[in-house]
């Protein structure tokens, strides 16, 4: 039998309600017990051979292929399997293969006004640096709406994330403390925002949700192109950091309109099997949810 491997003792520590410790051991035994693999260090590590074999990654779909394209063996990315990094590959590149199949599932999403799925791409970072920053979108979907303008999805991806401290001198830290930055020129801008709530989205809580959120506004307000854009973080329910996260980020805004969603993964999920075209992506949609849905009693 294989060991399902050492546990970090202080996850109790980083992560009170106890998420981060049920989703490493849950990798952990998936890797012990589905995978049938050794672990490296701590049990929700694959070794580097197996890592670099793509065993982190759903075997279908061309999803290992997409992975290698974007980066050489990275070990968080390839052996990893508690960090988030990875999973955009394993939720979108298949998603990406069929873009009927993933027009039905965002229009679930987005009350049905998607006409069609024209691109998606993971780990996105356009060209005109909008924000002066590195500000990227773990996957960006482009669409046609159905009143026949174009539309963007940006999507955060978490799994056991919570919000990040800002470095000291960095420029994050300088961005966010200078009122003419682009944050700033952009937070006004697109005029969604409550008055006076500044100080809060730049608070470690809602900090990186804004930053994103404004990459994706101040790619409509600069390209005549685009008409509608929704910022997505998706996350697993048992996070109740970004189920509370999201809830508040929502009341800063004046009206969302679609402008701002959180989706949990369990809900995701099921629009996935909902619309599965066919038993090959039915497969894949119940390998999500056995790989990334903890069970209540663990």
């Amino acid at each position: 039998m294989i060991e399902i491997g050492k546990q970090y003792s202080k996850d109790d520590l980083v992560d009170p309600s106890g998420f981060l410790r049920k989703a490493r051991f849950h990798q952990s035994k998936f890797r012990s017990e589905i995978l049938k693999l050794p672990f490296d260090t701590y049990g929700n590590y694959l070794i580097k051979e197996d890592g670099e074999k793509g065993l982190n990654f759903y075997d279908g779909f061309g999803v290992f292929d997409a992975v290698k394209n974007y980066r050489k063996y990275n070990k968080p990315l390839y052996s990893n399997m508690l960090r988030s990094e990875h999973i955009p590959f394993n939720i979108f590149i298949p998603l990406e293969k069929n873009k009927i199949y993933c027009k039905s599932v965002f229009n679930e999403i987005l009350n049905n006004s998607i006409k069609a799925i024209d691109r998606i791409e993971i780990e996105f970072a356009p060209k005109e640096k909008y924000l002066k920053d590195r500000t990227a979108f773990d996957t960006y979907i482009e669409y046609t709406h159905i009143d026949n303008s174009k539309g963007i999805i940006g999507i955060e991806v978490k799994y056991t994330e919570r919000e990040y401290k800002l470095l000291k001198d960095s420029k994050e830290s300088i961005d966010i403390s200078e009122k003419k930055s682009k944050y700033f020129y952009y937070t006004e801008k697109c005029g969604i925002f409550k008055k006076g709530v500044e100080e809060k989205l730049i608070s470690d809580k809602f900090r990186q949700i804004w930053r994103n959120h404004l990459l994706g506004e101040s790619i409509i307000i600069e390209n005549a192109d685009f008409k509608h854009f929704t910022s997505i973080t998706l996350f697993p329910e048992k996070n109740c950091h970004f189920v509370e996260t999201c809830k508040e980020y929502n009341d800063l805004l004046k009206e969302n309109k679609n402008r701002f969603i959180g989706v949990t993964y369990e809900v995701f999920f099921e629009h996935l099997k909902k619309y599965s075209p066919d038993n090959e992506y039915l497969k894949w949609a119940n390998y999500l949810s056995s790989r990334y849905l903890i069970s209540d009693d663990k």
